[in-house]
Protein backbone atom coordinates (compact mmCIF):
# COMPACT_ATOMS: atom_id res chain seq x y z
CA UNK A 1 0.00 0.00 0.00
CA UNK A 2 2.86 2.32 0.79
CA UNK A 3 4.33 1.68 -2.64
CA UNK A 4 1.05 2.55 -4.37
CA UNK A 5 0.77 5.71 -2.30
CA UNK A 6 4.23 6.78 -3.39
CA UNK A 7 3.30 6.17 -7.05
CA UNK A 8 0.18 8.32 -6.72
CA UNK A 9 2.18 11.01 -4.98
CA UNK A 10 4.74 10.97 -7.80
CA UNK A 11 1.95 11.29 -10.38
CA UNK A 12 0.46 14.23 -8.53
CA UNK A 13 3.84 15.91 -8.35
CA UNK A 14 4.38 15.22 -12.03
CA UNK A 15 0.98 16.74 -12.89
CA UNK A 16 1.73 19.75 -10.78
CA UNK A 17 5.10 20.08 -12.41
CA UNK A 18 3.57 20.02 -15.90
CA UNK A 19 0.77 22.39 -14.87
CA UNK A 20 3.11 25.00 -13.45
CA UNK A 21 4.76 25.87 -16.77
CA UNK A 22 1.31 26.26 -18.33
CA UNK A 23 0.21 28.61 -15.56
CA UNK A 24 3.47 30.50 -15.77
CA UNK A 25 3.11 30.80 -19.54
CA UNK A 26 -0.44 32.08 -19.21
CA UNK A 27 0.54 34.62 -16.56
CA UNK A 28 3.50 35.72 -18.65
CA UNK A 29 1.32 36.17 -21.74
CA UNK A 30 -1.29 38.10 -19.74
CA UNK A 31 1.34 40.36 -18.17
CA UNK A 32 2.90 40.94 -21.60
CA UNK A 33 -0.46 42.00 -23.02
CA UNK A 34 -1.11 44.34 -20.10
CA UNK A 35 2.35 45.87 -20.39
CA UNK A 36 1.91 46.32 -24.15
CA UNK A 37 -1.47 47.98 -23.59
CA UNK A 38 -0.10 50.46 -21.06
CA UNK A 39 2.96 51.16 -23.19
CA UNK A 40 0.77 51.89 -26.22
CA UNK A 41 -1.55 54.08 -24.15
CA UNK A 42 1.41 55.98 -22.70
CA UNK A 43 2.95 56.39 -26.16
CA UNK A 44 -0.37 57.68 -27.54
CA UNK A 45 -0.61 60.22 -24.71
CA UNK A 46 2.94 61.36 -25.37
CA UNK A 47 2.24 61.73 -29.11
CA UNK A 48 -1.01 63.58 -28.38
CA UNK A 49 0.80 66.11 -26.20
CA UNK A 50 3.52 66.44 -28.82
CA UNK A 51 0.95 67.10 -31.55
CA UNK A 52 -0.77 69.69 -29.37
CA UNK A 53 2.53 71.54 -28.92
CA UNK A 54 3.07 71.58 -32.69
CA UNK A 55 -0.45 72.97 -33.09
CA UNK A 56 0.08 75.67 -30.46
CA UNK A 57 3.29 76.83 -32.17
CA UNK A 58 1.52 77.05 -35.54
CA UNK A 59 3.14 74.00 -37.13
CA UNK A 60 -0.19 72.60 -38.29
CA UNK A 61 1.26 70.25 -40.88
CA UNK A 62 3.48 68.53 -38.33
CA UNK A 63 0.63 68.45 -35.81
CA UNK A 64 -1.60 66.70 -38.36
CA UNK A 65 1.15 64.18 -39.11
CA UNK A 66 1.47 63.25 -35.42
CA UNK A 67 -2.30 62.99 -34.94
CA UNK A 68 -2.42 60.70 -37.98
CA UNK A 69 0.33 58.61 -36.39
CA UNK A 70 -1.84 58.15 -33.28
CA UNK A 71 -4.75 56.97 -35.43
CA UNK A 72 -2.48 54.61 -37.37
CA UNK A 73 -1.51 53.01 -34.05
CA UNK A 74 -5.19 52.24 -33.38
CA UNK A 75 -5.60 54.81 -30.60
CA UNK A 76 -8.61 56.63 -32.05
CA UNK A 77 -10.94 58.82 -29.98
CA UNK A 78 -13.00 61.92 -30.63
CA UNK A 79 -10.35 64.28 -29.25
CA UNK A 80 -7.76 63.07 -31.76
CA UNK A 81 -10.21 63.35 -34.67
CA UNK A 82 -11.33 66.80 -33.50
CA UNK A 83 -7.80 68.16 -33.14
CA UNK A 84 -6.81 66.61 -36.46
CA UNK A 85 -9.78 68.35 -38.07
CA UNK A 86 -8.60 71.65 -36.58
CA UNK A 87 -5.06 71.09 -37.89
CA UNK A 88 -6.37 70.44 -41.40
CA UNK A 89 -8.73 73.42 -41.20
CA UNK A 90 -5.78 75.69 -40.37
CA UNK A 91 -4.08 74.37 -43.53
CA UNK A 92 -7.25 75.12 -45.52
CA UNK A 93 -7.63 71.43 -46.33
CA UNK A 94 -11.36 71.62 -45.76
CA UNK A 95 -12.21 68.16 -47.07
CA UNK A 96 -9.90 66.49 -44.57
CA UNK A 97 -11.12 68.82 -41.84
CA UNK A 98 -14.78 67.97 -42.45
CA UNK A 99 -13.96 64.26 -42.66
CA UNK A 100 -12.36 64.26 -39.23
CA UNK A 101 -15.02 66.48 -37.68
CA UNK A 102 -17.62 63.97 -38.91
CA UNK A 103 -15.66 61.11 -37.36
CA UNK A 104 -15.36 63.02 -34.09
CA UNK A 105 -19.08 63.80 -34.12
CA UNK A 106 -19.95 60.12 -34.45
CA UNK A 107 -18.04 59.43 -31.23
CA UNK A 108 -19.30 62.51 -29.37
CA UNK A 109 -22.46 63.74 -31.02
CA UNK A 110 -23.41 66.31 -28.38
CA UNK A 111 -20.13 68.23 -28.36
CA UNK A 112 -20.86 71.84 -29.32
CA UNK A 113 -17.28 72.63 -30.39
CA UNK A 114 -17.29 69.79 -32.92
CA UNK A 115 -20.62 70.94 -34.34
CA UNK A 116 -19.51 74.58 -34.53
CA UNK A 117 -16.19 73.86 -36.24
CA UNK A 118 -17.83 71.39 -38.62
CA UNK A 119 -20.40 74.01 -39.65
CA UNK A 120 -17.61 76.56 -40.03
CA UNK A 121 -15.62 74.26 -42.31
CA UNK A 122 -18.70 73.50 -44.39
CA UNK A 123 -19.06 77.21 -45.18
CA UNK A 124 -15.96 76.81 -47.35
CA UNK A 125 -17.53 74.05 -49.47
CA UNK A 126 -18.33 75.32 -52.96
CA UNK A 127 -21.36 73.09 -53.54
CA UNK A 128 -24.64 73.77 -51.82
CA UNK A 129 -26.80 70.65 -51.99
CA UNK A 130 -30.29 70.86 -50.55
CA UNK A 131 -31.77 67.69 -49.09
CA UNK A 132 -34.88 66.21 -50.66
CA UNK A 133 -38.06 67.27 -48.86
CA UNK A 134 -39.50 64.64 -46.53
CA UNK A 135 -42.91 64.33 -44.86
CA UNK A 136 -43.06 65.91 -41.42
CA UNK A 137 -43.88 62.56 -39.80
CA UNK A 138 -40.76 60.97 -41.31
CA UNK A 139 -38.61 63.88 -40.11
CA UNK A 140 -40.07 63.60 -36.60
CA UNK A 141 -39.50 59.84 -36.43
CA UNK A 142 -35.96 60.19 -37.74
CA UNK A 143 -35.13 62.86 -35.14
CA UNK A 144 -36.69 60.74 -32.39
CA UNK A 145 -34.66 57.66 -33.35
CA UNK A 146 -31.41 59.59 -33.69
CA UNK A 147 -31.93 61.37 -30.39
CA UNK A 148 -30.02 58.39 -28.96
CA UNK A 149 -26.65 57.07 -30.03
CA UNK A 150 -26.39 53.34 -30.64
CA UNK A 151 -24.31 53.03 -27.45
CA UNK A 152 -26.95 54.85 -25.38
CA UNK A 153 -29.74 52.72 -26.88
CA UNK A 154 -27.80 49.54 -26.05
CA UNK A 155 -27.26 50.72 -22.46
CA UNK A 156 -30.93 51.57 -21.94
CA UNK A 157 -31.97 48.29 -23.53
CA UNK A 158 -29.75 46.37 -21.10
CA UNK A 159 -30.99 48.30 -18.05
CA UNK A 160 -34.66 47.70 -18.83
CA UNK A 161 -33.98 44.05 -19.70
CA UNK A 162 -32.42 43.57 -16.25
CA UNK A 163 -35.44 45.22 -14.60
CA UNK A 164 -37.75 43.06 -16.71
CA UNK A 165 -35.85 39.93 -15.67
CA UNK A 166 -35.95 40.86 -11.97
CA UNK A 167 -39.67 41.58 -12.18
CA UNK A 168 -40.35 38.25 -13.91
CA UNK A 169 -38.38 36.34 -11.28
CA UNK A 170 -40.25 38.05 -8.43
CA UNK A 171 -43.60 37.50 -10.15
CA UNK A 172 -43.00 33.77 -10.68
CA UNK A 173 -41.14 32.85 -7.48
CA UNK A 174 -42.48 35.15 -4.78
CA UNK A 175 -44.92 33.50 -2.37
CA UNK A 176 -46.53 36.63 -1.04
CA UNK A 177 -49.25 38.18 -3.13
CA UNK A 178 -48.08 41.78 -2.77
CA UNK A 179 -44.59 40.79 -4.02
CA UNK A 180 -46.14 39.01 -6.99
CA UNK A 181 -48.17 42.13 -7.71
CA UNK A 182 -45.08 44.35 -7.61
CA UNK A 183 -43.17 41.90 -9.78
CA UNK A 184 -45.98 41.94 -12.35
CA UNK A 185 -46.02 45.73 -12.34
CA UNK A 186 -42.26 45.85 -12.82
CA UNK A 187 -42.57 43.52 -15.81
CA UNK A 188 -45.11 45.81 -17.46
CA UNK A 189 -43.27 49.01 -16.54
CA UNK A 190 -39.89 47.75 -17.78
CA UNK A 191 -41.18 45.68 -20.70
CA UNK A 192 -42.50 48.55 -22.82
CA UNK A 193 -39.35 50.70 -22.77
CA UNK A 194 -37.25 47.56 -23.28
CA UNK A 195 -39.15 46.82 -26.49
CA UNK A 196 -38.82 50.47 -27.55
CA UNK A 197 -35.06 50.64 -27.00
CA UNK A 198 -34.60 47.22 -28.60
CA UNK A 199 -36.33 48.56 -31.70
CA UNK A 200 -34.25 51.77 -31.69
CA UNK A 201 -31.03 49.81 -31.21
CA UNK A 202 -31.94 47.46 -34.06
CA UNK A 203 -32.66 50.35 -36.42
CA UNK A 204 -29.46 52.19 -35.51
CA UNK A 205 -27.39 49.00 -35.83
CA UNK A 206 -28.92 48.30 -39.24
CA UNK A 207 -28.21 51.86 -40.35
CA UNK A 208 -24.60 51.66 -39.17
CA UNK A 209 -24.11 48.39 -41.03
CA UNK A 210 -25.75 49.43 -44.30
CA UNK A 211 -25.50 53.23 -44.62
CA UNK A 212 -22.01 54.44 -45.48
CA UNK A 213 -21.07 58.06 -46.04
CA UNK A 214 -17.95 59.76 -47.30
CA UNK A 215 -16.38 63.15 -47.93
CA UNK A 216 -15.03 64.28 -51.30
CA UNK A 217 -11.33 65.08 -50.87
CA UNK A 218 -10.42 66.02 -54.45
CA UNK A 219 -10.54 69.74 -55.17
CA UNK A 220 -12.71 68.99 -58.24
CA UNK A 221 -14.12 65.68 -59.43
CA UNK A 222 -16.34 64.76 -62.37
CA UNK A 223 -19.29 62.51 -61.60
CA UNK A 224 -20.19 60.25 -64.52
CA UNK A 225 -23.15 58.11 -65.54
CA UNK A 226 -21.20 54.83 -65.33
CA UNK A 227 -17.83 53.60 -64.05
CA UNK A 228 -15.79 54.54 -67.11
CA UNK A 229 -13.60 57.45 -68.20
CA UNK A 230 -15.62 57.95 -71.39
CA UNK A 231 -19.03 57.84 -69.66
CA UNK A 232 -21.35 60.83 -69.80
CA UNK A 233 -20.48 63.65 -67.44
CA UNK A 234 -23.40 64.13 -65.05
CA UNK A 235 -22.21 66.89 -62.71
CA UNK A 236 -19.14 68.15 -60.87
CA UNK A 237 -18.41 68.05 -57.15
CA UNK A 238 -15.84 69.92 -55.10
CA UNK A 239 -13.86 69.26 -51.96
CA UNK A 240 -15.81 68.80 -48.73
CA UNK A 241 -19.13 67.53 -50.12
CA UNK A 242 -20.73 64.79 -48.07
CA UNK A 243 -22.06 61.85 -50.11
CA UNK A 244 -23.64 58.49 -49.49
CA UNK A 245 -21.46 55.62 -50.66
CA UNK A 246 -23.10 52.83 -52.62
CA UNK A 247 -21.46 50.14 -54.76
CA UNK A 248 -17.81 50.05 -55.83
CA UNK A 249 -16.54 48.83 -59.19
CA UNK A 250 -13.01 48.75 -60.56
CA UNK A 251 -11.67 51.90 -58.93
CA UNK A 252 -14.98 53.73 -59.25
CA UNK A 253 -17.42 54.57 -56.48
CA UNK A 254 -21.16 55.04 -56.98
CA UNK A 255 -22.47 57.88 -54.82
CA UNK A 256 -25.79 59.48 -53.97
CA UNK A 257 -26.28 63.10 -52.97
CA UNK A 258 -28.72 64.51 -50.45
CA UNK A 259 -30.86 65.85 -53.31
CA UNK A 260 -31.19 62.38 -54.83
CA UNK A 261 -28.66 62.67 -57.67
CA UNK A 262 -26.53 59.58 -58.31
CA UNK A 263 -23.39 58.92 -60.31
CA UNK A 264 -19.91 57.45 -60.40
CA UNK A 265 -16.66 59.09 -59.40
CA UNK A 266 -13.10 57.86 -58.99
CA UNK A 267 -12.87 55.97 -55.69
CA UNK A 268 -9.65 57.70 -54.63
CA UNK A 269 -11.38 61.09 -54.71
CA UNK A 270 -13.62 60.27 -51.75
CA UNK A 271 -12.94 58.82 -48.30
CA UNK A 272 -15.34 56.97 -46.03
CA UNK A 273 -16.25 58.66 -42.76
Amino acid sequence: MARITRIHADKNNSSAATACPKNVSFCFALCSLLIAFFVLADEATSLFNQANKFYETGDYQQAAAVYEKILAAGQANWQVYYNLGNAYYKQKRFGKAILNYERARRLNRDNEDIAFNSDLANLSVADRIAAMPRPLVVVWLDNAIHFFTIEAAATMMLIFWMLLFVGAVIWMLARREFLQRWGRRLVWVAGSPWLLFTLIFGMLAYERATVQEGIVLASRVVVRSSPADDATEMFILHEGVKVRLQENSGGWQRIKLADGKVGWLEANSVEKI
